[in-house]
Parts: structure tokens; sequence; C-alpha cells
């Protein structure tokens, strides 16, 4: 143990597998609350590599390496369910059967250990700083979805952020996006955002998190008063900005109908950040969904004219490379006079502006 990881709670002792339980709000699985425990196996076998660990199981034995950290009242397995999932499909191959995790025909007699070391606490909180090292900053890592619920659900019962970042081995900043992201994508829930109906792809809270600590994406929230260094608690958005908070949710995931529109951070959220500092840029954002025109409306219009005027210069330059496979065509050869006329008319225009501009400087 190092000097700066915490000390786990001291009851050890030893329980049967079969006597203990899985954890219904697994932080695993932060965005879910299981019915039963049937539904909680049936989670990690899917998404957790249970069947890797089964086999290592089955073929080397039950290595008693670290207790499961188990909550006294109803032996509620707080850390240790991918283990405790393992060891309850080796003591019933046809639960392995039903949730597709083989369990090889020759098992090693210390695969089904009739009872494992345990810690009992008495509370979630009892555990959390040791848990939160190990799997927020230690060797086995939870995604930021789970460290998000880890710390919201810690800075809910305790107050002092920097405390908590201390205990976890990260940085306040870090800990403060963790936990914004999570409170609010919780209140967007409540609000009627819906994780199931959002685009397909994996979630990414960090574009959530990320966008927060923006003044613009806070203005338009209604959050413009709190500066992004501060944790916001429980339905941080105003009443009055849920609107605002279901669209944005959705241009971010996407919901029902309507695809994201954030596909990455650089360069879709950061030009959301910049469309959502300009009004006229969001009301067209709001009324088409279409981020690239409405960052258009953020670029200066002197900019955006050199950017079209050189790419029609690269075009028509192109063209001319390739007249000599012109094939005689009535309708090109209208086209090109259209053209031609537009490069007159349009080098008129600018050699008007030019000299209204000289005049004005004298």
């Amino acid at each position: 143990m190092t000097d700066t990881e915490p000390n786990p709670p001291s009851e050890e002792t030893y329980e049967k597998p079969a006597a203990l339980h899985f954890d219904r709000t697994n932080p695993r699985a932060p965005d879910r609350q299981f019915a039963d425990e049937d539904a909680v196996i049936k989670h990690l076998a899917k998404w957790f590599d249970v069947g890797e660990l089964v086999l290592a199981i089955a073929h080397s034995g039950w290595y008693d390496y670290e207790p499961l950290i188990v909550l006294a009242p109803g032996n509620v397995v707080l850390e240790g369910n991918r283990r405790l999932a393992a060891l309850r499909i080796l003591a019933d191959p046809e639960l392995g059967k039903v949730l597709n995790v083989p369990v090889p025909e020759e098992v090693g007699p210390k695969a089904r250990p009739d009872r494992v070391r345990i810690l009992r606490v008495e509370s979630r909180s009892a555990a959390r700083a040791f848990i939160g090292f190990k799997h927020v900053n230690g060797a086995f890592k939870w995604d930021a979805m789970a460290k998000a619920k880890f710390a919201a659900d810690w800075y809910s019962e305790e107050a002092d952020i920097e405390a908590i970042a201390r205990q976890l081995g990260d940085t306040h900043n870090t800990v403060v996006r963790l936990v914004n992201g999570w409170n609010v994508l919780q209140q967007s829930q409540r609000a009627g955002f819906d994780m199931d109906l959002r685009s397909p792809g994996r979630f990414s809270l960090s574009h959530l998190y990320t966008a927060l600590a923006r003044p613009t994406v806070r203005g338009y929230l209604g959050l413009e008063t709190a500066p992004s260094a501060e944790a916001l608690r429980h339905d941080p958005v105003p009443e009055s900005h849920a609107p605002q908070l279901l669209q944005f949710m959705s241009w971010l995931y996407g919901q029902n109908d309507e695809p994201k529109i954030v596909r990455s951070q650089n360069p879709d959220l950061n030009r959301l950040v910049k469309v959502l500092g300009d009004s006229a840029a969001t009301a067209m954002l709001e009324a088409t969904r279409d981020l690239s025109k409405a960052f258009g409306e953020t670029e200066s219009k002197s900019v955006l004219f050199g950017q079209a005027l050189m790419k029609a210069t690269e075009q028509a330059e192109e063209a001319s490379r390739l007249v000599g496979h012109y094939d005689g065509k009535k309708d090109l050869l209208r086209a090109g006079d259209n053209l031609r006329k537009t490069a007159v008319g349009l080098q008129g225009a600018m050699e008007a502006a030019t000299q209204e501009r000289s005049g004005d400087a004298d």
C-alpha cells in the first residue's frame, strides 16, 4: 500500500458466496437502477468480461488477493461484484449457459471456494475513500460515467470538494467537472431526456462536463452566475431553462428522430460553444439544427467572402485545366457564360467597394 492510499475498513471476516448479494446501484453501471440481482449479473456478464474471469478462476483457482467489501445491512457487495458474478456462474454452470458464459468441463478444486474473504462496513460512505482510490485513479479504473456518479454521490454527503479530490487522488477541477456533468445529466433525465432514445454509439459524458465549463453554455442554461470551478448541486439548471436544457442535451446526444449534432469535441463541440455566445447564431441553430450554418453566423462575413472567393477561384482554375475535355454540350456552354457574367459582376462590385473605401480614407 502506498503512502497516499487510504486505509480500507478493518472488519475482516469470511462469508459464503451464496450469502452475498449484488449491488443493484453498482457504480460500474451508473446510468442504471437494476430491478433485481438477475438483472445485475446479466449486465456484468454482457459488458464486463465475466467470462474471462470465470476461465481464469476455473483453471487457476480462486485467488483471495483482495477482500470483497460488503455492506453489513443486507450483505450487499459494494466492491467485487464482478468476482461474485464469476463465482456464482462457476457454482452453477446452468446459469452460465443462460448468460452465454461457458464454464469449462474441467474445473480446478480451488475454483469453487466455500467462503471468501470480505470486509464488512456499516455504510457506503465508510468504504468510499478506499473504493474511489482504487477505481477512479487506481489500477482498475472506471469510465467517466462511473467516476462521475461516485464523486457526485460522495459530494451529496460531503460538502468539501477539495477533500474528496484529495482522497480520490485527483485534481479539484477534474472532480468538479465530473460532479457537474453527472448532476446536469440526472436533471435532464428528470426533465424528459431519455438515454434510450439518444443517437447510437458510445455515450460521451466528457462532452457534457467539458461544455459546462464554458461561459456561453452556462449562460444558455441559466448558470451564468455560478463560476465554472464551483461544483453544482442537485438540479442546478433553473426550471425556467428546462427547454434549453433538453435542447442542449439533444444537440449533444440526439433524441428520438433528431440525431446528435456533436460528434467530436473538435471541431463540433467547440463550434457549438461559440454558437451559444451569439444570439443570432443560437436562434438559427434552434430553428434549423444545422451546426455548420449556425457557426457561419459567428464568423466575420469578410472572412467568409474571402474563403468563398478563393474556393470559387480554385474550382474555376480546375475547370480551365480540364477544358480540353469539353464535349461541346450546350448546357455546359451556357453554364460557362453564366460564370463569366457572375465573375464580371463580382469584379465590378469589388472595384466599386475598393473605390468607396479609398474615398472614405481621403
